[in-house]
């Protein structure tokens, strides 16, 4: 995510871009790119929320679906995908998947509803629309304790 280990410049390229710092609201429409040291993020509008000091605060992005793609050391990729994803800078550092998302790292899974992960903490929360009968589906493979 975008904590301690990702302090580089934030990176964006798109079709347009509107950038108001006054507010502190960038907006980013059409094949939208973020980079930012070990992570990736896609979508066709991006919005990118900063305080006073010109701190991130908060990204929002929509697609079809919008990407998130974090390369981990000495570990797996970390992805996902949804139709709307929130990345919150603090309080507590997360991203927020909208509308029907997946998160996967490796073999391991997570599709619901609203999905909410925690990297600082490695919890992820999953839930479904209580009027749907839709349901939060987690697939988990154990790690091998006999490999090196």
């Amino acid at each position: 995510m975008l904590s301690a280990q990702t302090e580089g410049p934030i990176e964006l390229s798109a079709d347009r871009a509107e950038v108001n710092d006054a507010t502190g609201i960038s907006r980013y429409f059409g094949n939208v790119i973020l980079t930012r040291d070990n992570l990736k993020i896609t979508g066709e509008t991006l919005f990118v929320y900063t305080n006073e000091a010109r701190e991130l605060r908060r990204i929002e992005v929509r697609g079809t679906p919008a990407t998130f793609l974090e390369r981990l050391p000495n570990a797996e990729d970390r992805q996902a995908e949804a139709p709307q994803m929130e990345y919150y800078a603090s309080g507590p550092e997360r991203i927020v998947l909208l509308d029907g998302g997946h998160l996967w790292q490796g073999d391991n899974r997570v599709r619901g509803e609203t999905i909410t992960h925690y990297p600082a903490e490695g919890k992820t929360l999953a839930d479904t629309d209580t009027a749907s009968d839709d349901r939060v589906e987690v697939t988990v493979f154990p790690e091998d304790e006999d490999e090196p």
